[in-house]
């Protein structure tokens, strides 16, 4: 049973079926987290309270979080988690194609930039802007995509009446990071969105046959094996420690600059996570993280983070000091950490996400696509959408590598 009531609920009907639905939604993991964990088709650790709880606790750059709770026939058939967001693309995007010197880029950049200076968007998401990954929805096994995806739909409209009787605008919805599995056979079911996607999520799959980094290292063609080893030599002089609750809060504020070293070099950031953030989740999610920390001379100047889902293993976020990273090849370092940990755990994959595809490809990560919707609620604008995607989108140059023997 639940302790406090829902913010407001919503009887509806899909596409003149027989069925009765009716979504409820919550403005805290707190108010439903009860119900949210007992729903038994959900085990993805990014989908728990636990996880959810700690970055509403440490919200990242002004994101809003909602919680719904869907029931056909008086049984839940889903759970879906919305966050809200101003979004002034001005602020979070980055040029990566600053070298083109190309006629029609010179020609075009003045209008990209006059453009991206207007873009704000009073934007609601369905998913997860901190993570890579399907994380708007949770469903029983027998609702099929259409389905889903026609729940969604349904959610992003009352959402968006909900959020507007309290005075609270959406320009924009966006529905991200689907696999192209679980996209929808019909079309219609998500009608009005344009379909897109960006970089690649980056998955590392680990051989059941390998029991430490030598097996993989074993695999590696010459070419990226010797660069391996050579990487793992240059970081003899560092030493390596990982961190409890008490360290991470003790180093807070370090922690913090490293991760800033590295999102404020992303092409496209929607937000900064605050310096507590991590020390909120370390408390939340205790052994299922591991806080990695790098040391020279006593200071620190790298750390990553992992998270035991399932039998996956997920890179979180990360921090280094970019002038050092050459002279200890710090970025490949925590690649092959992860890759070794990967496969002492006995994890299936190592999740790497998105972001510098052609290193992560270099240590064997193939790249998976994943797609995601947007709609804009002006219809004339919405015709349009297509072509803002193209302006904005950030273009990353990369090329895939292959480094495992045939």
């Amino acid at each position: 049973m639940e302790y406090n009531a829902p913010f407001l609920c919503n009887d509806f009907r899909l596409n003149g079926a027989p069925d009765a639905y009716k979504m409820c939604v919550y403005l805290s993991i707190e108010d439903v987290h009860h119900t949210w964990d007992a729903f038994k088709p959900h085990k993805d650790i990014f989908f728990s309270s636990e996880f959810l709880g700690a970055i509403e606790k440490s919200s990242a750059s002004g994101i809003t979080p909602y919680y719904i709770v869907v029931k056909k026939s008086e049984q839940i058939i889903a759970l879906l988690y919305f966050q809200y967001k101003f979004v002034r693309l001005s602020d979070n995007l980055r040029y990566t194609d600053n070298a083109d010197t190309s006629l029609i880029h010179q020609v075009i950049k003045p209008f990209k930039d006059w453009l991206i200076s207007k873009l704000n968007f009073r934007t609601l998401i369905c998913g997860n802007l901190l993570l890579t990954g399907s994380y708007g929805g949770c469903f029983s096994d027998h609702i099929p995509n259409n389905e889903r995806f026609e729940l969604l739909n349904e959610a992003t409209q009352w959402m968006q009446e909900v959020l507007k009787s309290n005075h609270i605008q959406v320009d924009l919805i966006l529905i991200k990071d689907y696999f192209e599995h679980q996209l929808p056979s019909e079309a219609q079911t998500i009608k009005s969105f344009t379909q897109f996607s960006v970089q690649p999520k980056m998955i590392f799959s680990i051989s059941p046959d390998w029991n430490s980094l030598e097996n993989y290292l074993d695999e590696l063609k010459s070419k990226y094996r010797i660069r391996a080893r050579k990487a793992l030599k240059s970081s003899h002089s560092l030493q390596k420690s990982e961190l409890d609750l008490a360290a991470i809060y003790r180093h807070q504020n370090q922690l913090h600059a490293l991760y800033k070293n590295v999102s404020d070099q992303a092409g496209f950031n929607a937000f900064v996570l605050p310096a507590e953030y991590f020390s909120n989740l370390k408390d939340a999610l205790g052994d299922k993280i591991t806080f990695m920390a790098y040391w020279k001379d006593q200071e620190m100047i790298a750390f990553y983070t992992i998270i035991r889902n399932q039998d996956v293993l997920d890179a979180h976020f990360l921090g280094y000091k970019p002038v050092l990273n050459k002279q200890y090849s710090i970025y490949l370092n925590m690649l092959l950490d992860l890759i070794s940990e990967g496969i002492k755990r006995r994890a299936s994959m190592v999740d790497m996400s998105r972001t510098a595809i052609e290193i992560k490809s270099s240590v064997g990560s193939k790249p998976v696509e994943m797609f995601l919707y947007l709609r804009h609620t002006h219809p004339m604008v919405n015709l349009l959408a297509s072509v803002i995607i193209r302006i904005v989108n950030p273009r990353f140059k990369y090329t895939i590598r292959h480094p495992f023997r045939d």
